[in-house]
């Protein structure tokens, strides 16, 4: 496994915490406030993180060797 394929999984195991977390927090936060606004947005950056992940671990690319 290579360094592509390890960090890959980091990066997915963060993403997971993230949005355990995240989902966590929509129960306690009002439609429409400030807040919710700032965790909507930040579901973009987690969602296309775990699905790069998710790609590189299914595809098993590693442009490094």
């Amino acid at each position: 496994m290579g360094l592509l394929q390890s960090a890959s999984k980091t990066i997915v195991g963060i993403d997971i915490l993230f949005l355990l977390l995240l989902g966590f927090s929509f129960l306690y936060l009002e439609p429409g406030s400030g807040s919710y606004v700032t965790a909507t947005i930040t579901l973009v950056p987690i969602v296309l993180t775990f699905v790069g992940g998710v790609l590189i671990l299914y595809t098993g690319w590693e442009p490094f060797e």
